[in-house]
Formats: C-alpha cells, structure tokens, sequence
C-alpha cells in the first residue's frame, strides 16, 4: 500500500494543476452576446450538489438557458498547470476554436481537482476572471464573479482544517471581445483522475521493481 501510495503521489505530481473540461457555446445561444452586466453576484446556490452549480431565484431571472457545462457542448478536457492558472490565462484567452459561430468567443470551463493543507487555519487568495466564475470548496461556494464583465479581481480568505480539500471553479466568457481567468492560490493544486505521462509511469515501475528487488533479497 505505501508502494501504490508512493506512485500516485508522483503520477499526480508530474500533472500538477486542474482538470479542466472545455465547452463551446454558440454565439447564438441565448446567453451568448447580451447585454453587458457588469459585476453581477447572486447566480448560484451556496451548495453545489450536481455536476453544475444551481441557479438561485435572482440567477434565474439574469440566465435564460442554464446548460453552459452541458456534455453536448464538450470539446476537450486537459490538465492546465498551477503556472497556466495563475498567469497564462490572465489575458487574450481563448482556448476553443470548432468553427462554431462567434468562435473563439463563446466558452465555458469547468476545473476540478484536490488540494492539501498541512495546518488548520485561514488561507487567502486571489481570482479573476473575465466573464463569470465561481469557486466551490468542499461543495461551499467561497467566491463568486459572476456577470459579463471585464477582468474582476477579488481577494478571500477561507478557514480550512489540515487535509484533502476538493476544489471545483465554473468559468464561462460570454461576450467580445476579451477574456481571461487568474487563479493565484495558497496551496499545490491536483487534477481530478490525472492521466500520469508516460515517463513518470516508467521511473515509477523502475522505482517499485527495484524496491521489491531489495526486499526479496533480504
């Protein structure tokens, strides 16, 4: 068990970041290209209990068409690095591009993955995002961006106790012509079921026969 232990910490380290799964929305869809919010907080429920966050009674009356992370609109999924989410994406993002009117405007994220913390105590951090965004820890909503607007930072300081904590973040940019996500977090981020590169796979199993090697030996 410490040997199995031993090589998923190391898969998991060699794809250190969230996964994220990417959705194209067409610019005919009901949300896409309207009106111009502004900041505009109080969509989402507190919980999230599905597989997207619920619409509160205000959301629904602010989002005609809730089904932005619907599978039908999936393109891709892929593990984006702690360095993608605290700067890469910070400006000119757009990552999905299918031919899609209004492309490559037009998209929405969904990041997942786990985090460790060794203390109990407060953490900060900071997020932005261009349009909406929502971060959920452990299920709770902890920030909320949402609203057609500009790059919008906000900072936030959560109470954690010591452990394995999942993290979930919901983006969607649903208006020219700018886009961008900034996360710059407290701890080391890992995707959910990471898919481990091959070369880490390979020093693993060198690792473990070699290990075992020892151990018959004696």
């Amino acid at each position: 068990l410490v040997l199995i232990g031993i090589a998923m910490f190391l898969a998991a380290g060699a794809n250190a970041g969230l996964l994220g799964t990417y959705y194209n929305l067409p610019s005919t869809h009901p949300d896409m290209e309207r009106w111009i919010t502004g900041f505009d907080p109080g969509y989402v429920q507190n919980t999230l209990t599905g597989d997207a966050p619920t619409l509160t009674a205000y959301g629904a009356t602010r989002v005609l068409q809730w089904d932005w992370w619907d599978p039908s609109y999936e393109v891709f999924s892929r593990v984006d690095s702690d360095a993608d989410l605290q700067s890469n994406f910070a400006s000119s993002w757009f990552p999905v591009n299918t031919g899609l009117p209004g492309d490559p405007y037009d998209f929405a994220v969904h990041w997942d993955g786990t985090f460790y913390v060794d203390a109990d105590k407060s953490y900060d951090y900071t997020m932005g995002s261009d349009d909406d965004s929502w971060l959920f820890i452990d299920g709770q909503l902890v920030l909320d961006l949402g609203g057609v607007h500009g790059m919008t930072y906000t900072n936030y300081t959560v109470n954690l106790t010591e452990g394995w904590h999942d993290i979930d973040i919901f983006f969607a940019e649903r208006h020219v012509s700018q886009s961008g996500f900034q996360l710059n977090f407290f701890s080391d981020l890992v995707p959910e079921n990471p898919v481990p590169e091959p070369g880490t796979l390979v020093l693993v199993g060198l690792g473990l026969v070699g290990l075992a090697a020892r151990r018959f030996r004696r």
